[in-house]
């Protein structure tokens, strides 16, 4: 007996891609929208951290550039984001992280105090 089995088109046609999320900032009273990471991006994001010539900041640029839907980010955009408030920029990345299933100590819902 065969239950409903995953198909070549299920893969090409039928089944979800990555979540979307809408993401409410309230130091800003602004939203952004930030999706999940495929496999393959995954996978070449994590080649960075093993690229000599990149770190963990190349990573979490890369990073925004995949997940940060709109508004989209290019490195202009990331070198003013970074000017402001870390606080605020690291409860996007732990956003991000968590959309992804990342696990770490913190979550974001300890930041929607």
């Amino acid at each position: 007996m065969t239950k409903n089995r995953l198909t070549i088109e299920d893969i090409n046609n039928n089944i979800p891609n990555v979540p979307e999320v809408e993401l409410h900032i309230e130091e800003w009273d602004k939203n952004i929208l930030i999706q999940g990471i495929s496999k393959q991006t995954q996978i070449e994001l994590g080649r960075l951290l093993d690229d000599e010539k990149t770190d963990a900041f190349d990573y979490q640029r890369e990073l925004l550039k995949h997940c940060v839907v709109d508004p989209a980010l290019d490195d202009e955009s990331i070198d003013l984001l970074y000017q402001k408030d870390s606080k605020v920029i690291d409860k996007i990345f732990l956003s991000i992280n968590d959309l992804n299933g990342v696990g770490g100590s913190a979550s974001a819902e300890e930041f929607q105090e």
